[in-house]
């Protein structure tokens, strides 16, 4: 299938470009509540909502390296298109581990169609003559409004611990409106309802099989797709905060480095240190997140699952980036003042949605501390 979307080299600097459209439109999100028409357009038609279709299904298959630094760029312009693309991707990414009839359903027309997903198991399968019946309500789904298709996790039945992960049309479920939050306000993370629907078995896999990366070695002639999942994933929740921090300090200097202003608070060497002390977490950040990616490349490139250290080191590096991330830009609004927080400063609404990602289960810093913590001293995680 001829692609129509932009080769992999392309991306990272489609979405450079993307960034003055995005900034100009966060305001306007952010009071919608949901991604304005521009941005999801300038999205979907650029190919960052399905970064990781399948090259043999008309998608870029991009690298993880490739689609982190697309979810950053993004991030630098608005945090809740970066978290919708990062969300959306990492959706397309699960749905292509469902083998090639999935695949055609999904993709057979468009390979800009989009996958949102909710793994936590909060719905329940009846086995049924070729597939499963499902019911449940999957919340907070970022990015639905946006999206095609849904993964959503099920229990495997009653007496079982076992769950399964279920891909179907959004459109066989309703969505309600819950998603009302101080912070990533428009990722329209709304509550995603199905009822008695059915799906067929060929869209059903294994969740604990999946996330372990159980699925890797079902496709040897595309490497990407045999990334140790969980860590891949992991990292790239953060890039859209690491965007977002970068984009703090951006705003931060150019306010501090205004000569009219006198006094100038940047004169105050309080200020001074604390964007200092900010500039450094943001690098700390970038520099672990990066030897994490390098880890996760060498998996794919080597067709190898990483092994449980590195997987518990690479979480340990995504959630104290996340942690660095969330404390420089406390940093940047003290070193501001006041004035951060005015409604007409971006630096604000960067916090707010800062605040709200950060507590993301996968990124959760103690989490990922106890979990490293344990691997090195050799207790089960």
């Amino acid at each position: 299938m001829e692609s129509g979307l932009p080769p992999a080299t392309d991306l990272t600097r489609k979405a450079d470009e993307s960034v003055a459209l995005l900034a100009e439109h966060a305001g306007e999100a952010d009071r919608l509540g949901r991604l304005p028409e521009a941005v999801t357009r300038r999205l979907r038609e650029a190919g960052f909502l399905s970064l990781c279709v399948p090259r043999r299904s008309g998608g870029p298959e991009a690298r993880f390296r490739t689609a982190f630094e697309v979810y950053a760029a993004l991030g630098r312009g608005c945090g809740s298109s970066a978290w919708v693309a990062m969300i959306l991707s990492g959706g397309c990414f699960m749905a292509a581990l469902y083998g090639e009839r999935a695949r055609e359903e999904v993709w057979g027309a468009d390979p800009r169609v989009t996958v949102c997903s909710h793994l936590t198991i909060v719905g329940t399968a009846r086995p049924t003559e070729g597939g499963v019946v499902i019911s449940g309500r999957w919340a907070p789904m970022s990015g639905m409004h946006q999206s095609d298709w849904a993964i959503v996790a099920v229990s495997a039945g009653e007496g079982t611990e076992d769950s399964d992960l279920a891909l179907l049309p959004l459109s066989a479920g309703t969505i309600e409106n819950t998603w009302q939050v101080a912070g990533m306000r428009a990722t329209g993370g709304d509550t995603l309802v199905y009822e008695e629907v059915f799906v067929p078995d060929h869209r059903v896999i294994s969740r604990g099989k999946m996330l372990s990366g159980g699925y890797s070695g079902a496709f040897p002639d595309e490497p990407l797709y045999g990334a140790t999942v969980i860590t891949a994933l992991t990292l790239t929740v953060v890039a859209p905060l690491l965007g977002m921090a970068e984009a703090a300090l951006a705003s931060t200097l150019e306010k501090l480095g205004d000569t009219a202003k006198s006094p100038r608070r940047a004169d105050s060497a309080t200020v001074q240190l604390a964007v200092a002390e900010a500039a450094s977490l943001i690098d700390t950040a970038r520099l672990r997140l990066y030897r994490a990616l390098d880890d996760v490349e060498r998996g794919i490139e080597t067709q190898t699952q990483l092994d449980p250290p590195t997987q518990a080191r690479a979480g340990m590096d995504a959630g104290t980036a996340a942690r660095s991330i969330r404390e420089a830009v406390n940093l940047l609004l003290t070193a501001v003042g006041t004035a951060g927080f005015a409604q007409t400063n971006a630096l604000q609404r960067i916090w707010r949605d800062v605040e709200v990602a950060v507590r993301h289960a996968t990124i959760a810093p103690d989490l990922a501390r106890e979990h490293y913590g344990r691997t090195l001293l050799g207790i089960e995680p």
